[in-house]
């Protein structure tokens, strides 16, 4: 399977995983002990770093991972009002912290591979 399957697969299960949890009524955040932080941040991180990686146009690349912020809120608003707990802002807030991470990280793994493979013109 070529890496990029391999993204594909992980970004997919990573939707499908952030889907079910916004359908699920799930538990509050006082009692998740920190793991509640670490799941928004690192599944959003994830969701906007991948459509970097694997698009290859640069402009279409960034906007899928910016795409990404509203559904955030989409997705939080349908858990808030599906599980009773309401809209929390510190989650969208997690949530934006992963994507700023991924897109951060996205850029960089792009701009290291995109000079790794330029040739060298300076002989």
């Amino acid at each position: 399977m070529s890496t990029q399957n391999k993204l594909k697969a992980i970004w997919l299960a990573a939707f499908l995983l952030l889907l079910a949890a916004s359908l699920s009524n799930g538990i509050e955040s006082e009692r998740a002990f920190g793991i509640d932080i670490v799941f928004h941040i690192g599944i959003y991180a994830i969701l906007s770093v991948v459509p970097l990686l694997i698009l290859r146009k640069r402009f279409t690349a960034f906007i899928v991972a910016i795409a990404i912020a509203p559904l955030g809120f989409l997705f939080e608003t349908m858990h808030g009002s599906i599980s009773g707990y309401g809209f929390k802002m510190s989650d969208a807030f997690y949530n934006n912290v992963g994507i700023s991470i991924g897109l951060v990280a996205g850029v960089i793994i792009r701009l290291k591979h995109h000079f790794a493979n330029q040739p060298d013109n300076d002989a």
